[in-house]
Order: C-alpha cells, then sequence, then structure tokens
C-alpha cells in the first residue's frame, strides 16, 4: 500500500473528508477574494450590516438599492445568501482584529470570499453521495464528481460571490433527501427536503418552479410504497397529504421569514421576495414581456460564447445516456429530466437568460450536476468494449473540461468587461492568458527578476491536492470502498485548520502586498499588450495595476500618460489646493509626501469614522476666459469613505463678482479604491471669468487623497 493510503487509513481520514478537502484545495487556490458586481455586494452589505449594527438596511451605494418604508436603504434580494454570509463576515471581523488593514472590508470581504469555494466543495460531495445513493459503484460515484467539480462551470464559479454555488448545494441536497426518503420512506428525510428546497427558495424565490418537481417525485414515491403494501386508496391519500406537510411546512416557514423580511423593507408581504421591490407575479410578466427565447436558447445552447456543451463539455453524454438510465430507474431519471427541463425553460423565459457578461450561462451552473448523473450508466455498462468506449469518451470530454474550466477560474470576466467592453467569453480570455492577464491570489507576474512569483500559501494549497489527489488516484486503480475507510476525522480537521491559517499568515496580513503583486501582474499584462498594438486595452490595465498599487505605478503613470495623455496645463499642487479650508473640527486637511502619485505632495483630508462631516480644501479663484474649454484632470484615491455621501472634486465658476455662479462634481467616490484618474472637458459660461477647485469629503467619513491635479485650456 502506498505511503499515503497508509497514512490516510492510519489517521482514519473518511472519504467525504478526502473529497471535500481536495476540491476545497483547488476552489481556494483559485478564489478571487474580491467583489465585483453590484448584485453580490449588495448582499454582502446587509450580511455587514446584520453583524455589525443588528439592522437590515444599509448605507447608500452606487450599486443598485431599494429606498425602503423607513426611507431608508435596502436590498430588493432574497435573504437566503445573506444568512449564509453572516458567519463568514463575523469571522472576517475576528481576522480583521488580528490582521488589521486600513478598510475593515479588504479582510471580511477575503473571508466572506472563501463561502463559495466551500459551497461548491459541499456540491461535490452531495454529489458523490448521491451516486452511491442512485446505486452507481462508489468508482462510477467519484468518477462523476471528479467531472464535475473539475471539468465543468463548477470551477469557475467557485471563485466568486455569487447565489450559484449555493443554489447547486440545495438542489442536490433537496434531490439527495428525496431519493433517500424513496429508498427508506423514513419521513426524516422529508423534512430534510423541506428544509434544503424552503432555502433554495429562500435564496433565490424563482427556483421555487422546481419545488413542484420535487413534489411530483415524491407523491409518486408514496404512491409506489404504499401500492406494495397494498394499501387502499384512502390510506395512500392520506400518506401523500402527510408527506406533503411534512415536506411543505418548514419550507413555508422559510417563506413565511422571506414574507416577513419583505415586510419590514417595503411594507408588503409579496414585494421584495424575488429579487425586486415589485410583486413576483409583476416582475415575472416584466422581464417576460422582453424577452427572447429562440435567441437566448442559441446562446445557451449553440453559441461559442455560451454554450453549456462548450464549457461544460462532459453535460453531452447527457443526451446518449438518459434513455439507458430511464430504463434502469424511471423515476429518478424523471426527476432529473423535470429539474433540467424546467431550469431551461426560466432561462429560456429572461432576456438576460444567457448569464449577460458572466462566465458561460451563470443560470444553468446548478443543473450541471444533473447532466452529468445520467452518464454513470455507460460507465457501468456490462459488456467491456461498449464500457471502455464509453469511458474514453468520457474521461476525454472531462480532460477538454479541465481545460476550459481552469481558463474560467483563472481570468476575471469583469475585468475583461471593463477593459473590453463586451461580456467574456472562452476564446477571448484565452487570448488574455496568452497575454499574461489572468486573476489570482495566489499566483503573480513580475517585470523584473523571476518573471513568475507564487505566494507561499499556494504552496500549501498544492501540497494539499496533490497528497489527497493522489489518494484519489489510488482509490480509481484499485477500486474504492468507502466502508474500509475510518468515519473519524482527525486530519480532516488539521488540514483545514492549516489551510485557514495559512490563508491568515500568508493572503491575509499581507494583503497590501499581495494587491501590489496582483498590481504587477497587470503592469506585466499591458507591456505584452503594448507590444502587439493594443493600445486601449493596454491603457485600460495600466489603470487597473495603478488602482491595485502596482510596484511599478509611476512606470504606469507614465505609460497612462503617452497612451492617454491629458491635456498639458497649470498643475495644482497640493499647497494651492489648500489656499481655504471649510472643516469640522475633527477632520484633518494637510499635504502628504507619503501616499503620492506625482512625485510631489498629495492632499489628504481625513474625517474619524462613526459621523457623518464636511471638510473641503480649496484653490483661490483661477482667471478663466468666459465661452472656453477647459480640462481638469488628476488622480483620487480613497479608503474607507463608508458615510452618507462621498470624496468629491467640484469646481466652481462665477463672473468675478459673486454673480452668474455655478458648480459641478468632477469626480464622486467613495468606499476603498486605489489611484484612480479623473478628468473632464468643461465649458466656461459666457459670463465666466474665474473657476475655483474644491476637494475633499462631504456629508461623510474616511480619508481622500488628490494629486497631480492640471487646469488645461483645450
Amino acid at each position: 500500500m502506498p505511503l499515503k493510503m497508509k497514512i490516510l487509513n492510519q489517521v482514519g481520514t473518511p472519504a467525504s473528508g478526502v473529497l471535500f478537502l481536495f476540491f476545497l484545495s483547488i476552489y481556494a487556490f483559485t478564489m478571487s477574494g474580491r467583489i465585483f458586481y453590484g448584485d453580490e455586494m449588495e448582499k454582502y452589505r446587509v450580511a455587514q450590516s446584520i453583524v455589525d449594527r443588528g439592522d437590515l438596511s444599509f448605507r447608500p451605494t452606487q450599486m443598485r438599492s431599494w429606498i425602503g418604508t423607513d426611507g431608508r436603504n435596502y436590498s430588493a434580494y432574497e435573504l437566503g445568501q445573506t444568512v449564509v454570509q453572516v458567519p463568514f463576515y463575523a469571522l472576517g471581523r475576528i481576522a480583521q482584529h488580528l490582521f488589521p488593514q486600513p478598510d475593515v472590508n479588504l479582510v471580511t470581504m477575503l473571508v466572506v470570499g472563501l463561502m463559495n469555494p466551500i459551497l461548491m466543495a459541499l456540491a461535490c460531495l452531495v454529489l458523490f453521495r448521491i451516486g452511491m445513493t442512485l446505486g452507481f459503484r462508489p468508482w462510477t460515484s467519484l468518477l462523476l464528481t471528479l467531472a464535475f467539480g473539475l471539468g465543468t462551470v463548477a470551477w469557475p464559479y467557485s471563485r466568486g460571490f455569487t447565489r450559484e454555488p449555493l443554489l447547486t448545494v440545495l438542489m442536490l441536497l433537496t434531490m439527495y433527501a428525496v431519493v433517500r426518503f424513496s429508498k427508506t420512506q423514513d419521513d426524516r428525510w422529508l423534512i430534510a427536503a423541506g428544509a434544503a428546497a424552503g432555502y433554495l427558495v429562500f435564496t433565490k424565490f424563482i427556483q421555487g418552479a422546481l419545488v413542484a418537481v420535487f413534489v411530483v417525485y415524491i407523491l409518486i414515491a408514496i404512491l409506489d410504497n404504499q401500492r406494495r403494501l397494498g394499501a387502499k386508496p384512502s390510506r395512500i391519500f392520506r400518506a401523500q397529504v402527510k408527506g406533503l406537510v411534512l415536506f411543505g411546512v418548514v419550507a413555508l416557514a422559510f417563506m413565511a421569514v422571506q414574507s416577513l423580511y419583505a415586510w419590514l423593507r417595503f411594507g408588503t408581504l409579496c414585494g421584495g421576495i424575488a429579487g425586486s421591490k415589485s410583486a413576483p407575479t409583476s416582475w415575472i410578466s416584466g422581464v417576460a414581456a422582453v424577452t427572447r427565447p429562440e435567441q437566448v436558447a442559441w446562446r445557451v445552447l449553440l453559441s461559442s460564447e455560451k454554450s453549456i456543451f462548450l464549457y461544460s463539455p462532459p453535460v453531452l453524454l447527457f443526451f446518449v445516456s438518459w434513455f439507458p438510465w430511464f430504463r434502469a430507474k424511471p423515476k429518478e431519471a424523471l426527476l432529473c429530466l423535470g429539474l433540467v427541463l424546467v431550469s431551461v425553460a426560466g432561462v429560456l423565459a429572461r432576456f438576460d437568460g444567457d448569464g449577460g457578461s458572466w462566465w458561460a450561462t451563470r443560470y444553468l451552473v446548478q443543473i450541471t450536476p444533473l447532466l452529468l448523473i445520467p452518464s454513470g450508466v455507460l460507465l457501468e455498462l456490462a459488456e467491456t468494449r461498449t464500457r471502455r468506449f464509453w469511458t474514453a469518451i468520457f474521461a476525454l470530454l472531462v480532460a477538454l473540461g479541465i481545460v476550459v474550466s481552469a481558463v474560467g477560474a483563472f481570468t476575471n470576466d469583469r475585468e475583461y468587461l471593463d477593459v473590453t467592453g463586451n461580456g467574456t467569453h472562452l476564446f477571448g480570455q484565452v487570448d488574455y492568458l496568452r497575454h499574461g492577464v489572468f486573476d489570482s491570489l495566489l499566483l503573480y507576474l513580475s517585470p523584473v527578476g523571476w518573471p513568475f512569483q507564487v505566494n507561499p500559501y499556494a504552496i500549501v494549497l498544492l501540497v494539499a491536492i496533490v497528497f489527497f489527489g493522489t489518494a484519489i488516484v489510488g482509490w480509481l486503480r484499485r477500486g474504492f470502498t468507502p466502508a474500509a475507510v475510518s468515519p473519524r476525522w482527525a486530519l480532516v480537521s488539521l488540514v483545514l485548520l492549516v489551510e485557514l491559517a495559512g490563508f491568515g499568515v500568508w493572503v491575509v496580513a499581507p494583503y497590501a502586498q499581495v494587491r501590489a503583486a496582483q498590481g504587477n501582474t497587470r503592469f506585466v499584462a499591458a507591456n505584452l499588450l503594448l507590444s502587439d498594438g493594443r493600445k486601449q486595452e493596454a491603457s485600460a490595465l495600466y489603470l487597473k495595476a495603478v488602482d491595485y498599487g502596482t510596484f511599478y505605478t509611476q512606470q504606469g503613470v507614465a505609460r497612462i500618460e503617452e497612451l492617454i495623455p491629458r491635456a498639458r496645463g497649470e498643475p495644482i499642487l497640493a499647497a494651492d489646493l489648500i489656499h481655504q479650508v471649510e472643516a469640522a473640527e475633527s477632520a484633518r486637511i494637510e499635504e502628504d509626501d507619503e501616499t503620492t502619485i506625482s512625485g510631489h505632495r498629495s492632499l489628504r483630508v481625513s474625517i474619524p469614522p462613526g459621523k457623518d462631516a464636511n471638510a473641503n480644501a480649496m484653490t483661490d479663484w483661477i482667471p478663466v476666459e468666459p465661452n472656453t474649454t477647459y480640462e481638469l484632470s488628476g488622480w483620487i484615491k480613497t479608503v474607507a469613505v463608508y458615510g452618507t455621501s462621498y470624496a468629491v472634486v467640484s469646481l466652481y465658476e462665477d463672473d468675478g463678482a459673486w454673480k452668474n455662479s455655478g458648480k459641478v462634481d468632477l469626480v464622486t467616490t467613495d468606499e476603498t479604491g486605489g489611484w484612480s484618474l479623473f478628468r473632464r472637458v468643461i465649458t466656461s459660461k459666457p459670463t465666466t471669468r474665474r473657476f475655483m477647485v474644491s476637494a475633499g469629503l462631504w456629508n461623510t467619513y474616511g480619508t481622500v487623497w488628490i494629486d497631480g491635479v492640471e487646469l488645461a485650456r483645450k
């Protein structure tokens, strides 16, 4: 017996623990740790508010939100994902205490970012148990699990903050529970199924359509069992009613909580339970009115940008394997098919059913394992030659899927959208990877010295991946019998603690350096794109490199000035900006020679957290010509601007006699962001004789830096 297998058996490692840690280590290796989309940010903000303030509202942001009956900002989304995020956010607060960062959200987002890797690893584990429950051999169940976890969209979707991993776990848990009930007629499985299904709808209301499929399966399972017992119709009816009550009581309890949540926000039991302030029927009819199902069908099934078969190649075998599976297990095959068809119908009914700018078809992620399950019959065919043929095809599709999924796992769909203006797709991201454009917390590029750098935490994860991966390969080669493995969890707990500790020591604690190294990757990628003459994309990546805080900020700024030059004019230094100040007593307005991007001192304006206030620095009046075009540009950086309003740079104008005045906000920003270029072209009024530039914080708190400001006549 190989050494790894001896170790695993001696310390009593369960098969479930090995699978969970194997997938978790892979998913943690490729996690993003940062929220890039507004809807994900919205759910995160509610979890933050629950932990920090015991409240459901959150501060106004530039993201989408809704005004409640009490005048405060609320999320329109369901509560399910937020509730799961709450313990992760609380753990992030503890991590912030141990490894303090200037903005608590830098740490808490990282820790909440562990949620989806954990959930998707759990989804793999549940799929494995489903395979066993359906009667597949352990070897087959293991292959199906590996195919799903590595060769489909499961891997790319484990890295972010979307609801899809949670939806996948909940749907698989519901399926596992109803199948177990069908086999055992143990009512506890009905209660478990109801809890999972209820939380599925609690997480995303539109998933309620799937509940009907589960209900039909439960009724058929009860009918079959009662008929085997020779029960009369009246008894069958009572048994079915009892089953529905056991299944529905917990599910309806979740809906009651969701309705209460809607009432607290919007004063209605129906509004705000389906990702919109309006009632679900209004939202559904509104979406259906603008959908083009034939276009969505083309994109999600056949297009090179979104096809589920391109991004999850192993699911192609669904069409070959479902019919023989139906002959062997008709109830389960119909359950699987029903869930797939209802989910696809829901996608076709949406105008954005293809998932928009997201990787692959986002809204079909949760049915991907269902499309894989029937393939198990091909791996267990009685005729040896046919079985080997389909096993080889299965292995080939899985290998192709691993390559495709790895591209998605190491790239950033939001960054692709920001740089190109287009939704992400496989071939575009392959091209970007070829130019060094990838997104990783643990792997970086550098323009000097050794070109490829590795975070020590990557080594920890790679050791775990190799260790547990070798054990899994050993199981596949020798035949896998889970019963031979002890149920103790000693090694699982130890490895999990080591991985969490390593995450804190090598990612959370030095997060500023991690971000800078990620910026270095963007800087190198921008250089490679520029060498190919792709100036627009290079410019966008140089800007991102500077935003991330690359160690090569000055070189990045120089390239930006070459590629997207600003109009040159008179520099407005920090000393010029503080000619006049208007600030609350608690505020500080000063020159800063440490945090700068121009090489000169920057303007730093800060207000202690906790209470909104104003703090503004203003230049003296600057003579200008009337009816003339000017450009005002510069750089702005913020840390923890989380009050009611925002950091702002404004321009005032008048006729020199305090009349015919005007004001325009050139840039407003909040939260935490690296150095960002702003520029605005302004045409003075016919009566204007002078400008004044103002910069600072308005009705908020936090810190803002302004640097490199120039006013130029066009």
